[in-house]
């Protein structure tokens, strides 16, 4: 996915953000948060880091698990536990899971988590025809931001929601500018999350970009001297943007089945 030394550096700042008590936050002094936990050790994962901590492992451990828990924060606690392998702590989610109202979902992004969250359960997706119908009429007439199509794409491809697919690999594709990475639509600004949200699109709609190098070009122009990788070039780098930029890269081989160049280089 990435090369070697380039795999270092971002080892580094990942392990640069975990907290002294256990967990990822920045600054790392503060108190660590789900989220910053979520994207720290997936990136590890991603890495292929063996990555062992007992206070980590006792700040998952600690986490109340409740019924007004997001389901977003459900979902990153469950993926955090799966990949250090924390079993109780997914068992306590998906009891949190089974007792959770589909009915009483009400936002989109909501409904993304609970799908993600149902299949990595193993529990069977089964959709109000509310959502159904209302997935199908937004994916007919078009939505307008990348990421909102994202959430919509995966349920749908998760969930057996059937929709036409040719004219929004068109709009996503459209999305990309010349300087390789995708606006929130076309004619707009790059960011790196969006080339994540448009990539993730692609990849289920089982299509590429129109300039897949280019597009990996800015993925790795927003690779920072510290280790990670921020929004832009020169921009700030996050744990947050780090992951999307190693999952970017991460589809951007499977989709093309390249590798990614040195980037350590320029950074010297």
């Amino acid at each position: 996915m990435i090369d070697e030394k380039t795999r270092e550096l971002l080892i580094g700042f990942v392990l640069s953000m975990e907290n002294p008590s256990g967990g990822f936050n920045y600054p790392r002094c503060t108190p660590a948060s789900i989220e910053e936990t979520y994207f720290g050790l997936s990136i590890l994962d991603r890495l292929g880091f063996d990555y062992r901590n007992q206070k980590t492992l006792a700040y998952l451990e600690n986490i109340a698990l409740r019924k007004n828990t997001s389901l977003k924060h459900l979902y990153q606690v469950r993926s955090s536990c799966e990949i250090l392998r924390v079993p109780n702590v997914i068992d306590k989610v998906d009891r949190v899971l089974s007792s959770f109202d589909a009915g009483k979902i009400t936002r989109l992004t909501d409904l993304y988590y609970y799908v993600l969250l149902c299949k990595d359960a193993g529990r069977e997706i089964a959709l109000q025809n509310r959502w159904r119908e209302s997935l199908s009429d937004l994916l007919s007439k078009g939505l307008k931001h990348i990421s909102t199509y994202q959430k919509c794409i995966t349920i749908s491809e998760m969930a057996g929601i059937d929709y036409e697919k040719k004219g929004i690999v068109s709009w996503i594709k459209k999305s990309q500018n010349p300087d390789g990475g995708f606006g929130f639509y076309p004619g707009t600004t790059s960011y790196l999350e969006n080339v994540w949200s448009a990539l993730d699109c692609l990849r289920r709609l089982s299509a590429k970009p129109i300039d897949p190098e280019g597009c990996r070009e800015f993925v790795l122009s927003c690779f920072s001297r510290s280790g990670g990788f921020g929004r832009q070039k020169q921009a700030l780098p996050t744990l947050e943007y780090s992951f999307m930029a190693v999952e970017s890269l991460r589809i951007l081989g499977e989709i093309t089945g390249k590798e990614i160049e040195d980037v350590s280089e320029g950074l010297r």
